[in-house]
């Protein structure tokens, strides 16, 4: 089936067209869910606007981009886990999942071919490397393997079931990282693609395979809890993301504190390896702790924007960031050559109202994808009109 790029910037993952209790939109869309992930793509953003105007200045400036880290590493764990949920709630949903398990499929298909060649050049600037177009594996990839994988998975195994193996997916994973470490450059590099490795010998950057596919499931689980419980009391699914996504948040602080003790206490063998496990920076491959805090993170931020939605607060959030989160492949997309190559050739100088900068990119990339929805929705609204009926306009 011919790939058909226009139709793969749409609105991501669109749900049944049928109301809800808790849409924020007339096709059936939750909306705190788009508002999420339209917050999560704003994390991407800010992460790529330090990488491409803070970090080549070097000093300070390069310093404070560190410090935004501990912000910014929410994306990947939010960006993977309310992917996953998505594919659990339109499963959940669908009366009929084969045409939406093509169109996921689809869609993994492309990012795992025009997605890949549209996002890697942009990545010149810092991949100063020899081959570097062939040692890149974006976020884009791996999850592009996710919804090829996952629609399939979804539809042999239950929401706890799937969230088993994303668990046993993930653990493999840092056995076959930590116990196996293969000499022949096709082994070394199918280690770094498919399980990670804390330190790259072939690939520049890596978003390994195998534990995003983890947490993908994990997420998944989420997804199905919303499209079951989530009919009959959003209120109460909203609140159940909050607890559940504090109670990992909270393991994955309680690792921290273990990695603050064995930093200071232990200086046996394993340093290495327990300093990896409890570290929530581990993100070349995903730590526990990083997965944990930032995952359950964003679950429980999830929730409240749930019942903010139910009760009316914080609307015009919630609007603005559901744009963002309904394009989230386009914005993407977009932000790479917004940042990775526009901001980057202009060289600009510091100063301290870059918070100013920052937010002009933000805006103008937000109306480059207002603009999109606004001509989505007149698509949509023409198509549903009776035959006969003049689109507005038409003569």
């Amino acid at each position: 089936m011919p790939f058909r790029p226009r139709a793969f910037f749409r609105k991501d993952f669109p749900m049944q067209r049928e109301q809800v209790p808790g849409a924020g939109s007339a096709s059936g869309r939750l909306e705190a869910v788009d508002a999420m992930r339209g917050t999560v793509m704003l994390l991407v953003f800010l992460s790529h606007f330090a990488d491409a105007y803070l970090y080549p200045l070097g000093g300070e400036a390069a310093h404070l981009r560190e410090r935004m880290n501990l912000l910014t590493m929410m994306a990947t764990p939010g960006f993977m886990v309310i992917s996953g949920l998505m594919l659990g709630l339109l499963h959940a949903r669908s009366r009929d999942f084969g045409p939406l398990r093509t169109r996921l499929q689809r869609r993994g298909l492309f990012l795992l071919t025009a997605g890949h060649l549209l996002i890697v050049p942009t990545c010149r600037f810092w991949a100063n490397e020899p081959l570097y177009l062939l040692r890149i594996l974006p976020v884009t990839d791996t999850l592009g393997l996710a919804l090829l994988l996952g629609p399939w998975v979804v539809t042999r195994l239950n929401g706890r079931a799937r969230a088993a193996l994303g668990l046993g997916l993930f653990a493999l994973s840092w056995t076959v990282s930590l116990f196996w470490w293969p000499e022949s450059a096709v082994a070394r590099t199918l280690k770094e693609a498919f399980f990670g490795q804390r330190e790259l010998s072939v690939l520049l950057s890596s978003f390994p395979v195998v534990p995003w596919l983890g947490v993908y499931l994990v997420g998944s689980m989420f997804g199905e809890w919303l499209g079951t419980w989530g009919r009959a009391d959003v209120k109460g699914v909203g609140r159940r993301f909050e607890f559940v996504g504090l109670g990992i948040a909270t393991f994955g602080g309680g690792l921290m504190v273990i990695h603050i003790a064995v930093h200071h206490l232990w200086h046996g063998a394993g340093l290495n390896t327990l300093m990896a496990l409890t570290s929530q920076a581990q993100k070349y491959p995903p730590g526990p702790a990083y997965v944990a805090l930032y995952g359950g993170t964003v679950l429980a931020l999830m929730g409240l924007l749930m019942r903010a939605e139910q009760a009316g607060y914080l609307s015009r959030y919630l609007k603005a960031a559901s744009v963002i989160g309904r394009h989230s492949l386009l914005a993407f997309v977009l932000q790479f050559y917004v940042y990775y190559v526009g901001l980057y050739l202009l060289r600009l100088h510091y100063t301290s109202l870059w918070p100013l900068l920052f937010v002009l990119t933000a805006v103008l990339q937000w109306c480059a994808l207002y603009a999109w929805d606004l001509r989505g929705r007149a698509r949509e609204a023409s198509a549903r009109l009776p035959a006969g009926v003049p689109v507005s306009g038409a003569r």
